[in-house]
């Protein structure tokens, strides 16, 4: 086992200098146990480059590794995405195991450059117009997309992973993605992401098991935690803790489930919700199921955020659109909602049952933007389009066509 300087590769570290070949040479070169090092506090520019297993990557404290702004400097590798099509990525690792990813440094992605924000608002004058005629929540977001690194840090097929001690800035799209992996640790990093680019996910885990993710920050964008199965429609995710987490997001801060997903055996507790648009989103449609999750010790509160994001203040959402999809068994325990809008439970013949809220409370406080989205309810990705509402100013809880649910030990009916 030895150390890799990638500087004994030719990469400069200077900020200027593209080093994708002098740092895939390194790796390339590294053997069984070895640890690939960036460092002497210099920015290491760079478009896609692929880990192997058995590998060590330390981004030293001081040290940047800097996403070129230039998609030409990034390549599609072979694992077809169902919903991003292509896989474009910074750092990628393909059916490969015992891989850790650290060392105090930077990952700059530089997600702004694959942006269009002139095509959302494309002069200051029709800004003007805009904002006299529907205030911010038509100026700020989410953006047009262009073609962009669409997964950039993604493990497919791996085990044994620990990311941890990082701080990761600015993503194109789903930061940091776990496809079909298992035996993942994600902690101690620090996810800041551009609140206007749709898509940036903290940490998004598809179709994996045996899930860690602690002591973390998200300001994300789009979710800040995502655990569903849209790359492998087959697979299941499971066995999951997230605990002692700080989230802010124009989405919401935590999702289980996406239509087809199978989720089941969660545990997410101590977490601390800044103003996001949604708290927690639990989702099941097309026989998707998700069950057995105890949700604990939350402290969140919600804010609409202007543009088409989905939610529109809840503090929680629980939903179960299509008869054959299933929710049931979720605990809710300890948990303290500020929401613009009612939380959501609501299901399709009773498809959606054994919910149990004790010790919840909510609270309803209007934000400056909620009279443009009064009177909807909101239960997007499942349903596309906005409904009129079933609820009335001021209600912080709407339950329909669920079974078995109950505060504090009462049944809602």
């Amino acid at each position: 086992m030895k150390i890799v300087n990638v500087r004994d590769f030719g990469a400069k570290g200077d900020g200027c200098t593209l080093d994708t070949k002098a740092i895939q040479k390194a790796i390339d070169s590294c053997e069984k146990g070895d640890t690939l090092l960036f460092g002497g506090k210099g920015i290491f520019l760079c478009g896609t480059i692929r880990l192997k297993g058995d590998l060590k990557v330390v981004i030293e404290t001081g040290t940047e590794l800097c996403g070129s702004r230039n998609l030409d400097h990034y390549y599609a590798n072979e694992f077809y995405h169902n919903e991003m099509v292509k896989t474009i990525s910074l750092i990628y690792a393909l059916d490969c195991d015992n891989i850790e990813l650290c060392g105090g440094g930077k990952i700059q992605m530089n997600g702004d450059a694959f942006v269009n924000f002139d095509a959302w608002c494309p002069s200051e004058v029709a800004r003007e117009e805009m904002v006299k005629e529907f205030e911010e929540q038509t100026v700020v977001g989410p953006e047009t997309k262009i073609t962009r690194p669409s997964q950039p840090i993604f493990f497919n097929n791996c085990k044994n992973l620990h990311v941890h001690d990082l701080k990761i800035f600015n993503s194109p799209c789903w930061t940091v993605t776990f496809s079909n992996c298992e035996n993942i640790v994600f902690e101690k990093c620090y996810v800041d992401n551009h609140n206007r680019i749709a898509n940036n996910d903290g940490v998004h885990f598809t179709a994996s098991k045996n899930i860690v993710v602690r002591d973390c920050t998200f300001l994300c964008g789009d979710d800040c935690f995502a655990a569903t199965c849209i790359t492998n429609e087959n697979g299941v995710c499971e066995n999951i803790e997230v605990y002692d987490c700080l989230m802010s997001s124009r989405s919401a801060a935590i999702r289980f489930g996406h239509l087809y997903s199978v989720i089941r055996n969660v545990s997410v507790h101590d977490i601390k919700i800044l103003p996001s648009n949604r708290g927690i989103s639990i989702f099941s449609g097309d026989e998707g199921i998700v069950e057995n999750v105890r949700i604990y010790n939350i402290d969140c509160q919600t804010h609409i955020h202007a543009g088409g994001w989905w939610g529109k203040g809840e503090g929680f959402v629980i939903c179960g659109a299509e008869k054959k999809a299933i929710i049931k068994n979720v605990v809710l325990e300890n948990c303290r909602f500020v929401e613009e809008n009612p939380s959501i439970i609501a299901g399709t013949n009773g498809n959606v049952s054994d919910i149990s809220l004790n010790g919840v409370t909510f609270e309803y406080k209007e934000g400056s933007t909620h009279p443009y989205f009064k009177n909807k309810l909101d239960l997007q990705p499942n349903i596309e389009k906005l409904q009129p509402a079933p609820f009335k100013t001021g209600d912080t809880l709407y339950v329909n066509g669920c079974k078995n649910v109950l505060h504090n030990g009462a049944l809602v009916e």
